[in-house]
């Protein structure tokens, strides 16, 4: 059975990750599916955001470091966990110009 956003967020944060990137190391991941990374923040030697998850009809959200500026380094130099939150998807509308 497909587990909820709730039991998947409640694993996540259980388990202290270092990095939204090792969510499917620690956790089973079955049905899920990534969609995107959003809120970028740029630091000196890293980069973090919030990496966009979907099972079933529901969604959920990592925050964390999600990029290395410097090679010498691994996530856990960082020293944050990773926080895990359920999400809601806000539909936007745009608009283009006509015959383009």
């Amino acid at each position: 059975m497909m587990k909820t956003a709730k039991e998947l967020v409640d694993q996540i944060n259980a388990a202290k990750l270092k990095t939204p990137h090792g969510v499917s190391d620690e956790i089973d991941m079955d049905g899920v599916k990534e969609l995107e990374t959003i809120d970028l923040d740029s630091h000196r030697w890293y980069n973090m955001g919030t990496v966009v998850f979907s099972v079933g009809d529901e969604f959920f959200g990592v925050h964390g470091p999600v990029e290395l500026k410097s090679e010498s380094m691994g996530f856990s130099d960082i020293e944050y966990t990773c926080e895990a939150f359920e999400m809601e998807q806000i539909r936007s509308v745009t608009y283009k110009q006509k015959g383009t």
